[in-house]
Protein backbone atom coordinates (compact mmCIF):
# COMPACT_ATOMS: atom_id res chain seq x y z
CA UNK A 1 0.00 0.00 0.00
CA UNK A 2 1.42 3.41 -0.96
CA UNK A 3 1.85 6.17 1.60
CA UNK A 4 -0.69 8.28 -0.28
CA UNK A 5 -3.53 5.88 0.54
CA UNK A 6 -2.74 5.67 4.27
CA UNK A 7 -5.12 7.35 6.69
CA UNK A 8 -3.31 9.92 8.88
CA UNK A 9 -3.15 9.13 12.60
CA UNK A 10 -4.98 11.35 15.03
CA UNK A 11 -3.09 13.27 17.70
CA UNK A 12 -4.43 10.85 20.31
CA UNK A 13 -3.10 7.87 18.36
CA UNK A 14 0.33 9.49 18.07
CA UNK A 15 0.38 10.27 21.79
CA UNK A 16 -0.47 6.66 22.58
CA UNK A 17 2.33 5.57 20.24
CA UNK A 18 4.74 7.88 22.06
CA UNK A 19 3.65 6.52 25.43
CA UNK A 20 4.19 2.95 24.15
CA UNK A 21 7.70 3.78 22.95
CA UNK A 22 8.62 5.56 26.20
CA UNK A 23 7.48 2.49 28.14
CA UNK A 24 9.76 0.28 26.03
CA UNK A 25 12.71 2.67 26.36
CA UNK A 26 12.25 2.85 30.13
CA UNK A 27 12.01 -0.94 30.49
CA UNK A 28 15.16 -1.67 28.49
CA UNK A 29 17.18 1.26 29.84
CA UNK A 30 16.56 -0.06 33.35
CA UNK A 31 17.87 -3.48 32.34
CA UNK A 32 20.89 -2.24 30.39
CA UNK A 33 23.17 -2.77 33.42
CA UNK A 34 22.17 -6.45 33.45
CA UNK A 35 23.00 -7.00 29.78
CA UNK A 36 24.10 -4.75 26.93
CA UNK A 37 21.85 -6.81 24.65
CA UNK A 38 19.08 -4.37 25.62
CA UNK A 39 20.94 -1.78 23.54
CA UNK A 40 19.56 -3.49 20.42
CA UNK A 41 16.02 -2.51 21.38
CA UNK A 42 17.03 0.91 22.69
CA UNK A 43 18.77 1.84 19.43
CA UNK A 44 15.68 0.87 17.43
CA UNK A 45 13.41 2.88 19.75
CA UNK A 46 15.67 5.94 19.57
CA UNK A 47 15.71 5.65 15.78
CA UNK A 48 11.90 5.76 15.77
CA UNK A 49 11.66 8.63 18.24
CA UNK A 50 14.49 11.04 17.41
CA UNK A 51 15.92 10.16 13.98
CA UNK A 52 14.74 11.00 10.48
CA UNK A 53 14.14 7.76 8.60
CA UNK A 54 12.74 7.14 5.12
CA UNK A 55 11.93 10.83 4.81
CA UNK A 56 9.92 10.94 8.05
CA UNK A 57 11.06 12.85 11.12
CA UNK A 58 11.20 11.10 14.49
CA UNK A 59 7.88 10.76 16.33
CA UNK A 60 9.07 12.75 19.33
CA UNK A 61 10.00 15.79 17.23
CA UNK A 62 6.70 15.70 15.34
CA UNK A 63 4.80 15.85 18.62
CA UNK A 64 7.16 18.47 20.09
CA UNK A 65 6.29 20.71 17.14
CA UNK A 66 2.57 19.91 17.17
CA UNK A 67 2.16 20.63 20.90
CA UNK A 68 4.80 23.39 21.00
CA UNK A 69 6.88 21.75 23.75
CA UNK A 70 10.24 23.17 24.88
CA UNK A 71 13.02 20.62 24.26
CA UNK A 72 15.82 22.49 26.05
CA UNK A 73 17.74 20.69 28.82
CA UNK A 74 20.40 22.12 31.17
CA UNK A 75 23.57 20.23 30.26
CA UNK A 76 27.35 20.25 29.92
CA UNK A 77 27.80 19.54 26.20
CA UNK A 78 31.29 19.26 24.67
CA UNK A 79 32.11 21.15 21.49
CA UNK A 80 32.75 19.48 18.15
CA UNK A 81 36.15 18.29 17.03
CA UNK A 82 38.16 20.84 15.08
CA UNK A 83 39.56 18.52 12.44
CA UNK A 84 41.89 21.25 11.16
CA UNK A 85 43.68 21.56 14.53
CA UNK A 86 47.21 20.07 14.51
CA UNK A 87 46.44 17.94 17.58
CA UNK A 88 43.50 16.35 15.74
CA UNK A 89 45.85 14.81 13.19
CA UNK A 90 46.01 11.02 13.52
CA UNK A 91 43.45 11.12 16.36
CA UNK A 92 41.89 7.67 16.53
CA UNK A 93 39.30 7.93 19.29
CA UNK A 94 37.71 10.67 21.39
CA UNK A 95 34.68 10.91 23.63
CA UNK A 96 33.60 13.60 26.10
CA UNK A 97 30.29 12.51 27.67
CA UNK A 98 27.30 14.81 28.05
CA UNK A 99 26.67 15.59 31.73
CA UNK A 100 23.76 17.08 33.64
CA UNK A 101 24.15 20.76 34.50
CA UNK A 102 26.27 21.09 37.64
CA UNK A 103 27.53 17.50 37.41
CA UNK A 104 30.20 18.05 34.76
CA UNK A 105 33.54 19.76 34.46
CA UNK A 106 33.18 23.43 35.58
CA UNK A 107 35.60 24.37 32.80
CA UNK A 108 32.81 23.36 30.40
CA UNK A 109 29.98 25.68 31.52
CA UNK A 110 26.47 24.22 31.35
CA UNK A 111 23.76 25.80 29.22
CA UNK A 112 20.23 25.02 28.08
CA UNK A 113 20.58 23.00 24.88
CA UNK A 114 17.92 21.80 22.46
CA UNK A 115 17.90 18.00 22.56
CA UNK A 116 16.91 17.91 18.90
CA UNK A 117 19.94 20.03 18.02
CA UNK A 118 22.19 17.73 20.09
CA UNK A 119 20.87 14.57 18.39
CA UNK A 120 20.98 16.02 14.89
CA UNK A 121 24.12 18.13 14.88
CA UNK A 122 26.38 17.47 17.86
CA UNK A 123 29.18 14.93 17.69
CA UNK A 124 28.69 11.94 19.99
CA UNK A 125 32.25 10.63 19.60
CA UNK A 126 35.20 10.27 17.27
CA UNK A 127 36.16 6.84 15.92
CA UNK A 128 38.86 6.06 13.39
CA UNK A 129 39.67 9.76 13.28
CA UNK A 130 36.16 10.66 12.05
CA UNK A 131 33.44 12.39 14.14
CA UNK A 132 29.90 10.97 14.24
CA UNK A 133 26.70 12.65 15.36
CA UNK A 134 24.28 11.10 17.82
CA UNK A 135 21.76 10.51 15.05
CA UNK A 136 24.32 8.77 12.86
CA UNK A 137 25.47 6.56 15.72
CA UNK A 138 21.90 5.62 16.70
CA UNK A 139 20.96 4.72 13.14
CA UNK A 140 24.19 2.81 12.52
CA UNK A 141 23.73 0.63 15.60
CA UNK A 142 20.01 0.14 14.99
CA UNK A 143 20.37 -0.75 11.32
CA UNK A 144 23.52 -2.86 11.53
CA UNK A 145 23.39 -4.56 14.93
CA UNK A 146 20.03 -3.66 16.48
CA UNK A 147 16.48 -4.95 16.49
CA UNK A 148 15.63 -2.81 13.44
CA UNK A 149 18.05 -4.89 11.35
CA UNK A 150 20.98 -7.26 11.87
CA UNK A 151 23.55 -6.95 9.07
CA UNK A 152 26.06 -9.63 8.18
CA UNK A 153 28.73 -6.92 8.25
CA UNK A 154 29.57 -3.75 10.19
CA UNK A 155 31.04 -0.47 9.07
CA UNK A 156 34.55 0.29 10.26
CA UNK A 157 33.38 2.82 12.85
CA UNK A 158 31.41 0.20 14.77
CA UNK A 159 34.21 -2.35 14.48
CA UNK A 160 36.64 0.19 15.93
CA UNK A 161 34.28 1.05 18.78
CA UNK A 162 33.62 -2.61 19.64
CA UNK A 163 37.37 -3.06 20.22
CA UNK A 164 37.47 -0.27 22.85
CA UNK A 165 36.40 -0.74 26.45
CA UNK A 166 35.93 2.03 29.04
CA UNK A 167 34.99 0.83 32.52
CA UNK A 168 34.21 -2.56 31.02
CA UNK A 169 31.86 -1.44 28.26
CA UNK A 170 32.08 -0.21 24.68
CA UNK A 171 31.91 3.61 24.34
CA UNK A 172 28.60 3.75 22.50
CA UNK A 173 26.72 2.07 25.38
CA UNK A 174 26.80 5.09 27.77
CA UNK A 175 26.21 7.45 24.83
CA UNK A 176 22.95 5.74 23.87
CA UNK A 177 22.01 5.35 27.54
CA UNK A 178 22.31 9.12 28.00
CA UNK A 179 20.39 9.75 24.76
CA UNK A 180 17.67 7.42 26.04
CA UNK A 181 17.32 9.24 29.37
CA UNK A 182 17.19 12.65 27.69
CA UNK A 183 14.60 11.31 25.23
CA UNK A 184 12.47 10.11 28.16
CA UNK A 185 12.68 13.60 29.68
CA UNK A 186 11.36 15.38 26.58
CA UNK A 187 8.83 12.61 25.97
CA UNK A 188 7.45 13.15 29.48
CA UNK A 189 7.16 16.87 28.78
CA UNK A 190 5.08 16.08 25.70
CA UNK A 191 2.73 13.80 27.66
CA UNK A 192 2.43 16.35 30.48
CA UNK A 193 1.52 19.04 27.95
CA UNK A 194 -1.04 16.69 26.40
CA UNK A 195 -2.53 16.07 29.84
CA UNK A 196 -2.71 19.81 30.55
CA UNK A 197 -4.32 20.89 27.26
CA UNK A 198 -6.14 17.71 26.14
CA UNK A 199 -6.76 15.88 29.44
CA UNK A 200 -4.76 12.99 27.98
CA UNK A 201 -5.16 9.68 29.85
CA UNK A 202 -2.14 7.39 29.67
CA UNK A 203 -2.69 3.74 28.66
CA UNK A 204 -1.98 0.95 31.15
CA UNK A 205 1.21 -1.04 30.52
CA UNK A 206 1.67 -2.97 33.74
CA UNK A 207 0.09 -3.05 37.17
CA UNK A 208 2.87 -1.10 38.92
CA UNK A 209 3.89 1.23 36.09
CA UNK A 210 3.85 4.69 37.68
CA UNK A 211 3.83 3.36 41.26
CA UNK A 212 6.71 4.00 43.63
CA UNK A 213 7.62 3.63 47.29
CA UNK A 214 10.59 4.92 49.27
CA UNK A 215 11.59 3.08 52.47
CA UNK A 216 14.00 4.21 55.20
CA UNK A 217 15.18 2.08 58.15
CA UNK A 218 16.60 4.12 61.00
CA UNK A 219 17.17 4.48 64.73
CA UNK A 220 16.86 7.56 66.91
CA UNK A 221 20.02 7.81 68.98
CA UNK A 222 19.15 11.14 70.62
CA UNK A 223 16.08 13.42 70.54
CA UNK A 224 15.88 15.09 67.15
CA UNK A 225 16.20 18.86 67.24
CA UNK A 226 15.06 20.63 64.09
CA UNK A 227 15.30 19.15 60.59
CA UNK A 228 17.96 16.56 59.75
CA UNK A 229 18.25 15.82 56.00
CA UNK A 230 18.75 12.08 55.44
CA UNK A 231 18.74 11.61 51.66
CA UNK A 232 17.31 12.78 48.34
CA UNK A 233 15.77 10.95 45.40
CA UNK A 234 16.10 12.98 42.20
CA UNK A 235 14.48 12.40 38.80
CA UNK A 236 15.81 14.56 35.99
CA UNK A 237 13.24 12.95 33.70
CA UNK A 238 10.33 14.18 35.84
CA UNK A 239 12.21 17.28 37.09
CA UNK A 240 11.31 16.17 40.60
CA UNK A 241 13.00 15.77 44.00
CA UNK A 242 11.82 13.74 46.98
CA UNK A 243 13.67 14.78 50.14
CA UNK A 244 13.67 12.53 53.21
CA UNK A 245 14.30 14.30 56.53
CA UNK A 246 14.11 13.47 60.22
CA UNK A 247 11.99 15.88 62.25
CA UNK A 248 11.38 16.04 66.02
CA UNK A 249 8.12 14.05 65.72
CA UNK A 250 8.71 11.86 62.67
CA UNK A 251 10.12 11.37 59.18
CA UNK A 252 9.08 13.88 56.55
CA UNK A 253 8.88 13.26 52.80
CA UNK A 254 8.95 16.52 50.85
CA UNK A 255 8.16 16.48 47.12
CA UNK A 256 9.22 19.16 44.62
CA UNK A 257 8.16 19.31 40.97
CA UNK A 258 9.56 21.80 38.47
CA UNK A 259 11.24 23.70 41.31
CA UNK A 260 8.03 24.09 43.36
CA UNK A 261 6.95 22.39 46.56
CA UNK A 262 3.87 20.29 45.75
CA UNK A 263 3.57 17.96 48.74
CA UNK A 264 4.80 17.23 52.25
CA UNK A 265 3.87 14.02 54.09
CA UNK A 266 5.04 12.83 57.51
CA UNK A 267 5.11 9.53 59.37
CA UNK A 268 5.27 9.79 63.16
CA UNK A 269 7.83 7.85 65.16
CA UNK A 270 6.27 4.82 66.86
CA UNK A 271 6.54 4.71 70.64
CA UNK A 272 9.23 2.02 70.63
CA UNK A 273 11.45 4.20 68.43
CA UNK A 274 11.81 6.71 71.24
CA UNK A 275 13.44 3.95 73.31
CA UNK A 276 16.21 3.49 70.74
CA UNK A 277 14.65 0.68 68.66
CA UNK A 278 14.82 0.88 64.87
CA UNK A 279 11.72 1.81 62.85
CA UNK A 280 10.88 1.59 59.14
CA UNK A 281 9.17 4.53 57.43
CA UNK A 282 7.77 4.48 53.89
CA UNK A 283 6.23 6.85 51.35
CA UNK A 284 4.06 5.45 48.53
CA UNK A 285 2.73 7.31 45.49
CA UNK A 286 0.39 6.21 42.69
CA UNK A 287 0.80 8.29 39.53
CA UNK A 288 -2.49 7.16 37.99
CA UNK A 289 -4.63 8.35 40.89
CA UNK A 290 -2.30 11.09 42.17
CA UNK A 291 -2.69 9.71 45.70
CA UNK A 292 -0.04 9.02 48.32
CA UNK A 293 0.36 7.86 51.91
CA UNK A 294 3.00 7.05 54.48
CA UNK A 295 3.51 3.83 56.42
CA UNK A 296 5.47 3.08 59.57
CA UNK A 297 5.94 -0.40 61.01
CA UNK A 298 2.79 -1.76 59.37
CA UNK A 299 0.51 1.21 60.08
CA UNK A 300 -0.66 3.24 57.07
CA UNK A 301 -1.84 6.85 57.06
CA UNK A 302 -4.95 8.00 55.21
CA UNK A 303 -4.63 8.71 51.48
CA UNK A 304 -3.68 12.22 50.45
CA UNK A 305 -4.23 13.73 47.01
CA UNK A 306 -1.14 15.43 45.54
CA UNK A 307 -2.27 17.80 42.79
CA UNK A 308 0.14 18.89 40.03
CA UNK A 309 2.57 16.06 40.78
CA UNK A 310 1.94 14.07 37.61
CA UNK A 311 3.63 10.81 36.70
CA UNK A 312 6.61 9.39 38.56
CA UNK A 313 8.56 6.25 37.64
CA UNK A 314 10.67 4.62 40.33
CA UNK A 315 13.47 3.72 37.90
CA UNK A 316 13.91 7.37 36.91
CA UNK A 317 14.85 8.38 40.46
CA UNK A 318 18.47 8.30 41.58
CA UNK A 319 19.64 8.23 45.20
CA UNK A 320 21.73 11.12 46.50
CA UNK A 321 23.15 11.70 49.95
CA UNK A 322 21.82 14.76 51.72
CA UNK A 323 23.95 17.88 52.09
CA UNK A 324 24.08 17.48 55.85
CA UNK A 325 23.52 14.51 58.14
CA UNK A 326 23.73 14.41 61.92
CA UNK A 327 24.63 10.82 62.79
CA UNK A 328 24.64 11.62 66.51
CA UNK A 329 20.83 11.93 66.51
CA UNK A 330 19.82 9.58 63.69
CA UNK A 331 21.40 6.32 62.53
CA UNK A 332 20.27 5.52 58.98
CA UNK A 333 20.57 1.80 58.18
CA UNK A 334 19.26 1.60 54.61
CA UNK A 335 17.08 3.35 52.04
CA UNK A 336 15.16 1.49 49.33
CA UNK A 337 13.10 2.50 46.31
CA UNK A 338 10.41 0.10 45.01
CA UNK A 339 8.39 0.13 41.80
CA UNK A 340 5.23 -0.80 43.70
CA UNK A 341 2.82 0.46 46.34
CA UNK A 342 3.63 -1.04 49.71
CA UNK A 343 0.87 -2.72 51.68
CA UNK A 344 0.62 -2.55 55.46
CA UNK A 345 1.87 -6.15 55.56
CA UNK A 346 4.87 -5.20 53.39
CA UNK A 347 5.70 -2.41 55.80
CA UNK A 348 5.27 -4.68 58.83
CA UNK A 349 7.50 -7.33 57.22
CA UNK A 350 10.27 -4.79 56.65
CA UNK A 351 10.08 -3.62 60.26
CA UNK A 352 10.45 -7.22 61.49
CA UNK A 353 13.74 -7.66 59.62
CA UNK A 354 17.05 -6.77 61.29
CA UNK A 355 17.82 -3.03 61.17
CA UNK A 356 20.31 -3.48 58.30
CA UNK A 357 17.65 -5.22 56.19
CA UNK A 358 19.46 -8.54 56.13
CA UNK A 359 17.10 -10.93 54.41
CA UNK A 360 16.02 -8.48 51.68
CA UNK A 361 19.22 -9.03 49.72
CA UNK A 362 22.18 -11.40 49.68
CA UNK A 363 25.81 -10.90 48.72
CA UNK A 364 26.41 -11.54 45.00
CA UNK A 365 29.20 -14.03 45.81
CA UNK A 366 26.73 -16.16 47.72
CA UNK A 367 24.24 -16.05 44.85
CA UNK A 368 26.88 -16.93 42.25
CA UNK A 369 28.06 -19.94 44.28
CA UNK A 370 24.61 -21.50 44.26
CA UNK A 371 23.58 -24.38 42.07
CA UNK A 372 21.66 -23.41 38.93
CA UNK A 373 18.63 -25.09 40.53
CA UNK A 374 17.23 -23.38 43.64
CA UNK A 375 17.37 -25.32 46.89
Amino acid sequence: MSRRTRIPKSLLQKLNDLDDHLFIVREHLGKLRESTSHLKVLSAELRTLVCRSSGTEGLLWRLVDELEVDDNIFLHVPGDLNEAHPLAKDLSFLIVPIQRGGKGDPQLPPHHYSLKEIIKDRQALVAGGKPFTHEYLIKAISQQMGSAHEDDGLEKMLIDLKSIFINGETPYVPVLATDSELTLEIGERVLEKADAVLNYDRPRHSHDYGNMSIVASLKISKPVLGRIPLCIFRSYVANAIISVSAMPTGIEFEIEKNGKLVGRLASKYPEHAMDGSHSVHAFSYCSRTGESRTLVDGVASSLEKLDDLGWFYAGDFKFETAESRNTKMIELFYVLCYEKLLSSNDSKGLSELPPDGHGIWEYSEKLEDRSVFPE
